[in-house]
């Protein structure tokens, strides 16, 4: 009977361990995806960028379920692991502030990308590379079926 608490509290610690570790990678993978973004818009790799603008939106699911389990079970973590909640309160104020400046630059980086990619027509006006078949003619060119 006595053996069976402390593995108790040692899988718990365990358990809130690797919780807490994956936070901590969930955050590493945001900004290098955010960074690998950016460098696939400098380098005009646009396929790699959107799989990457794909696998930032997977990696921020991802970011947002562990730390609301993390936030869950705060009470229990608190009690095996003392100190925890301010340890992932500074934390979460530290990668905020560094989620602001790589968003920024990643903004940027597409903006820069966006305002590129604007061709000039024979008039002389900006227009965008692909052709956009305007909303009215769209709706004219489809087939109605009739009974």
């Amino acid at each position: 009977m006595r053996g069976v608490v402390p593995s108790f509290r040692a899988q718990a610690e365990q358990q809130a361990t690797e919780l807490l570790q994956a936070i901590g990678a969930a955050e590493g993978v945001i900004v290098s995806t955010i960074e690998r973004e950016c460098e696939a818009l400098r380098a005009g790799r646009m396929l790699a960028a959107n799989a990457l603008r794909i696998r930032l939106r997977d990696a921020a699911k991802l970011y947002l379920n562990v730390t609301r389990a993390a936030r869950a079970s705060i009470w229990t973590i608190e009690q095996i692991l003392p100190g925890t909640k301010q340890d992932m309160e500074q934390s979460r104020r530290t990668f905020a502030a560094l989620l602001k400046i790589e968003l920024a630059v990643l903004a940027a980086e597409r903006a820069a990308v966006a305002g590129s990619q604007l061709q000039f027509g024979a008039a002389g006006w900006p227009r965008p590379v692909q052709n956009v078949i305007p909303l009215r003619r769209r709706r004219r060119l489809r087939v109605r079926k009739t009974g």
